[in-house]
């Protein structure tokens, strides 16, 4: 087992137990297709709107990229980064949902938007939508914008790479997968149809918040004509989460943990029993919905500690 430094230990048991307010002043919305798309991505963006509904969110911006439009990278990148600044720029804490519908492939490794299956004009996603939010040169981690990135196309998944770790959130939720790199389905029958209709149930079932990692839970186990879709939190270790119950800012209660887990843990030589003792005592101060505990602490020529615990948030 590899060792990790005190510094290190300490940093990531704080952001495992960290609980994480959602509570979002203003969600902001935009929803991508091409002129001439040949997807049916129209009816995609009616069914992505009608999940912003259900969340009591204002309708998304509409972006379609002209047929004649010379610069249609740039106009998608323009349109992205405006709405992305927009959030950052205030000291609120807000959440920028993104979506498209269309023909999706790659290109020299890279995930690209395609306005037609020939993929003769196509946007690199990779470089501009998604290396803008999860990057920091554009958004720090101090900043209080989440992202949230629906992509209801082939190769989707491809998108959903390289994960960091960091305070905000950017959150994918792709129709593809590795064994099924294909969105081939009905058009009542796609990824945003399957993700509004299940906001929707939610929502007549008298749910009071939905949390986008669990709707993509329950679609999975759907397995939607076949095609598996890929979840993935690129930045951050918190799921996006929404109020059902018609105001879109929501507090979202810490939540019981479901499940138990134990980690064994290697620390590095440079922890003295001084720190060790004030690790422990730090750890058993945690609140209780941390759900943390030591159970056994070895003195070894390397210090190898052993932890129990669970975080519905987290683990």
């Amino acid at each position: 087992m590899s060792q990790i430094s005190f510094d290190q230990f300490k940093t990531a048991l704080e952001a495992a137990v960290q609980q994480k307010s959602s509570s979002y002043k203003n969600v902001y919305s935009l929803t991508m297709r091409w002129e001439k798309d040949d997807t049916n991505a129209a009816r995609d963006t009616e069914h992505f709107q009608r999940l912003l509904k259900a969340l009591d969110v204002a309708p998304a911006e509409e972006l379609v990229i002209q047929s004649g439009d010379p610069v249609y990278s740039i106009t998608f990148s323009t349109a992205w980064l405006n709405l992305v600044g927009k959030a950052a720029a205030k000291p609120e804490r807000n959440l920028v949902i993104f979506h498209y519908a269309g023909h999706g492939t790659t290109r020299a490794g890279s995930f690209v938007f395609a306005e037609t299956s020939a993929g003769t004009r196509v946007i690199n996603a990779d470089r501009s939508l998604i290396q803008p939010v999860t990057g920091s040169d554009y958004l720090s981690d101090s900043n209080n914008t989440d992202v949230l990135i629906i992509l209801d196309c082939c190769c989707a998944h491809i998108a959903t790479r390289a994960p960091a770790i960091q305070r905000r959130t950017v959150e994918i939720l792709a129709a593809t997968s590795c064994d099924t790199p294909n969105a081939r389905c009905g058009p009542e029958n796609t990824f945003s149809a399957k993700l509004a209709n299940e906001i929707a149930t939610r929502r007549r079932q008298g749910h009071k918040r939905v949390d986008f990692a669990d709707v993509f839970q329950s679609l999975k186990g759907q397995r939607v004509n076949k095609v598996w879709p890929t979840y993935a939190m690129m930045v951050g270790m918190f799921s996006v989460g929404l109020a059902l119950n018609g105001n879109p800012t929501v507090d979202i209660a810490p939540m019981p943990a479901d499940y138990r887990a134990i980690l064994s843990v290697n620390i590095s030589k440079d922890i003295t029993p001084d720190e060790l003792v004030d690790l422990s005592r730090w750890i058993r101060r945690l609140p209780p919905f941390a759900g943390v505990f030591i159970e056994t602490i070895l003195i070894q020529p390397t210090y190898h500690s052993h932890y129990a615990g669970s975080n519905p948030e987290y683990w």
